[in-house]
């Protein structure tokens, strides 16, 4: 097994437990697991391949980073371990044309003055040493803390290395970072597609990968949005291989969701020779998409054992500032109302479906956070909540809820996620 590591995004927690979930979904043998502020730290036995494709998938993962060395010291010793012979045997991915490198670090404590003045200088140092028979260029940044677009953008993955240094209690481990997260693909899905709809919500697709790895399961291989609105999580699903099917309420909701994948599928089979990536298999996806009450439909094609469902349903109206209580309340009720005749027809006319992956809204009131209080009632109908980590763990974590859910928000946003995973019983 090879140890790697994992650079965690905004949201560590759901990024940490979606990884967690793939591997197991997708059956990649691993070993210890550790877990830092913005790191996981974790021995896996797989590809190059499938680290490729693990950072397709996960929305929750900036960087996919192979650890090569480790050590106990501090960090002005690391020129014992970066020699050149290393660097060009274990580090760079070619030395035949010009190679661009750049130095990250991640660590609890921020580094003192003395570390960074040290490793600028043998940053620096390096470029010499390779100036006499390779064409070099090193990529600064002040913080050492490259971003996956500063590494996309140098491409540093191809043409030498991101050396990536993760100071630990009392060692360091040393590596060099294998993928970045796509943010042009990211970017084209979020703000090129043909038909957004802001009404049914502007769900971010990496929010949307993340829901659906979270929600899906061994064998698993049909997502059904019965909340579709334009399409961002079947999108995503299309993008991974699973099958899809989708309602909505509304007509619009619909052609919106019609057009978008089409366009998907379009796009990216265009474009899947010239990236080297799998083409989107073509299916017609107007028998995929319909119009539908998810209170009150049923639809024999979505009920199958080998179907869950990954959904974000209507979240309430937007809000410019805190609610209210009594307005926040009379919302809430709405919800409520909506969520559970949701929940009833899923008992009814969905038998066959066993997991559930459903984000609630929390909103925020002038009198603190108000939440869905349906946990109880969905749980007597025979939905489970599954437990993400165990109790005591889960009291330590900023990002999951006293109720066992976990928390997604913006800074500025008055309306907060918060994301379930129900198993029926």
């Amino acid at each position: 097994m090879k140890k790697y590591a994992f650079l965690l995004g905004s949201h560590p927690l759901i990024s940490f437990l979606e990884i967690l979930n793939i591997l197991s979904v997708e059956k990649i043998p691993h070993g210890s697991i550790e877990r830092m502020a913005e790191i996981l730290i974790i021995q896996l036995k797989t590809t190059d391949t499938k680290i490729k494709k693990l950072q397709e998938i996960l929305g929750g993962t900036i960087k996919i980073i192979e650890i090569v060395d480790d050590y106990r010291g501090t960090i002005f010793q690391l020129d014992k371990i970066l020699t050149r012979e290393n660097l060009l045997a274990n580090y760079f991915s070619q030395h035949s044309s010009k190679i661009n490198f750049g130095i990250s670090v991640y660590t609890t404590k921020s580094l003192v003055y003395a570390e960074i003045n040290w490793l600028r200088n043998f940053a620096y140092q390096l470029k010499r040493r390779f100036k006499d028979k390779y064409s070099i260029r090193y990529v600064d940044e002040k913080n050492f803390e490259l971003s996956s677009v500063m590494v996309a953008n140098n491409k540093l993955v191809e043409t030498g290395a991101e050396i990536v240094i993760i100071k630990q209690e009392k060692s360091f481990l040393v590596g060099r970072t294998r993928t970045v997260q796509d943010f042009r693909s990211y970017a084209q899905r979020d703000m090129e597609k043909p038909s957004p709809n802001p009404k049914s919500g502007m769900l971010p697709p990496k929010l949307a990968q993340m829901i659906l790895n979270l929600s899906r399961d061994t064998g698993q291989n049909q997502v059904f949005d019965p909340f579709c609105g334009s399409g961002i999580i079947l999108q995503e699903a299309l993008l991974v291989g699973l099958e899809v099917l989708g309602a909505d309420i509304e007509q619009e909701a619909v052609d919106d969701t019609v057009e978008n994948l089409e366009w998907l599928i379009k796009t990216y089979n265009a474009a899947a020779p010239k990236l080297g990536t799998e083409k989107i298999k073509k299916i017609s996806i107007a028998g995929k998409v319909r119009v539908a009450d998810a209170t009150r439909s049923r639809w024999e094609k979505a009920n199958q054992t080998n179907t869950f469902i990954a959904t974000e349903p209507y979240l309430g109206p937007p809000q410019r500032g805190p609610v209210l209580i009594h307005h926040a309340r009379e919302i809430a009720t709405q919800l409520e109302t909506l969520y559970l005749g949701f929940f009833t027809n899923l008992k009814k006319n969905f038998p066959k479906i066993k997991r559930i992956g459903i984000v609630f809204p929390i909103i925020k009131t002038n009198e603190g956070l108000l939440y869905l209080n349906i946990l109880d009632k969905v749980k007597d109908l025979g939905y489970i909540r599954r437990d993400f980590l165990p109790a005591e763990e889960a009291k330590k974590e900023a990002l999951a809820t006293h109720r066992g859910g976990l928390l997604y928000s913006r800074p500025d946003a008055f309306v907060i996620r918060e994301l379930f995973v129900f198993e029926k019983r």
